[in-house]
């Protein structure tokens, strides 16, 4: 274990006590000691930050530009965050980040994201565009204090309703209270969120675009290169973005999207995604259509697990609990099986992958984690 891990331990949870004032304070005295911070697009939203993002990184780098993609969380290691030119970052290159910051009494206060959003501030001093992605939230998130030129909203949909409320106005208020300057609002499914966002706009005097439908050429693509179809609504928010920068592309030039785990078909019978909500369940379903699969499943316990599992019961043959040891988060074994009884889902636990049988291993970036480190063999 390097120092950085070292450290990122003694962060404890990611989402830590929360005070709306400490990453703006440690961000007006950092920004003193960086040499510069580049042209900043934000990505807020329930569903689909990650995907945009690098389809927006990827369109960049294709078109020359130097670019570094801050995404959360990670499947296997903390550098899969950091996505610069076309890598994940190196050890080297993210351990003289934290010693550069580590010089600082006041980075010390940084909760474990706060502290990942100013290692990507530092990553960044030497590329033309930072993509940051927001974590939960979006108003009061730590990659909001910093300047940004253009700031993307994707679906926003239920999640997280302990940390920002339970109504579909209060989530999005949340978020879109982030915007700034230049926005895109992606494709909604909630109509109130595109009348909170006009209202929000107005009274910030942010320049608001909408979009309302996929263009063909987009839909088109994410067909011929059997990309799942929800894709193409996070795609079509990285064009808008595109043209909004004024930057020319030409779609057929995109290079193919390499990011874990977003409905990912790793073998003939394997399909990995870390979905962990209703939003996600729909977009698996849709795609799944009327495939039967073995449902590989564990969740965190806030999650809407009843509710997740009867969208998808249909296509379920059987689920089998893949256990997560040492994780408070992991919802109680019991407490699982009694939803799965009163659903009427067969189900058993994980033990080995069947080559005769369709899986869909979803739940959380965890149980992709656990099933990726110890079940899965390339």
């Amino acid at each position: 274990m390097n120092e950085l891990e070292q450290y990122l331990l003694s962060k404890g949870q990611e989402y830590r006590k929360f005070d709306p004032n400490r990453a703006i304070n440690i961000y007006k005295k950092l920004k003193e000691n960086l040499a510069r911070i580049p042209q900043t697009i934000q990505i807020i939203g329930t569903n689909g930050k990650g995907t945009s993002g690098r389809f927006l990184a990827l369109a960049l780098l294709q078109k020359g530009y130097k670019v570094l993609h801050f995404t959360s969380p990670h499947i296997f290691r903390f550098n899969e965050r950091f996505y610069k030119n076309g890598n994940i970052i190196s050890d080297d290159e993210i351990l003289k980040a934290h010693q550069y910051l580590m010089q600082f009494d006041f980075i010390k206060d940084a909760s474990y994201f706060e502290y990942a959003t100013f290692l990507a501030l530092y990553l960044s001093i030497d590329v033309d565009y930072l993509i940051l992605e927001a974590g939960i939230g979006g108003e009061y998130d730590s990659t909001s204090v910093v300047e940004r030129n253009l700031v993307l909203f994707t679906l926003i949909d239920f999640d997280h309703q302990e940390m920002l409320g339970y109504s579909i106005e209060s989530i999005a208020k949340t978020k879109l209270n982030a915007m700034k300057n230049t926005a895109i609002l992606g494709i909604q499914k909630h109509s109130i969120v595109q009348d909170i966002a006009k209202n929000i706009a107005s009274l910030k005097n942010v320049k608001l675009h909408i979009l309302d439908s996929i263009p063909n050429n987009t839909l088109a693509y994410i067909s011929k290169n059997s990309m799942p179809s929800f894709l193409a609504q996070n795609l079509s928010l990285a064009l808008k973005a595109l043209e909004i920068l004024n930057i020319e592309f030409d779609i057929s030039l995109l290079p193919p999207l390499d990011l874990m785990g977003r409905f990912q078909k790793i073998e003939d019978n394997i399909i990995i995604d870390v979905g962990h909500n209703k939003s996600a369940a729909f977009a698996i379903k849709e795609n799944l259509k009327d495939k039967k699969v073995t449902l590989v499943y564990n969740s965190y316990v806030q999650k809407d697990i009843k509710e997740i599992l009867k969208i998808l019961k249909d296509n379920i043959l059987r689920l089998e609990i893949i256990e997560i040891k040492d994780n408070p988060r992991i919802i109680n074994k019991i407490d699982l099986i009694k939803i799965l009884d009163e659903l009427e889902i067969l189900y058993s636990d994980f033990k080995y992958i069947d080559k005769s049988k369709d899986y869909l291993v979803f739940g959380s970036f965890s149980v992709i984690e656990k099933f990726m480190k110890d079940f899965y063999e390339k």
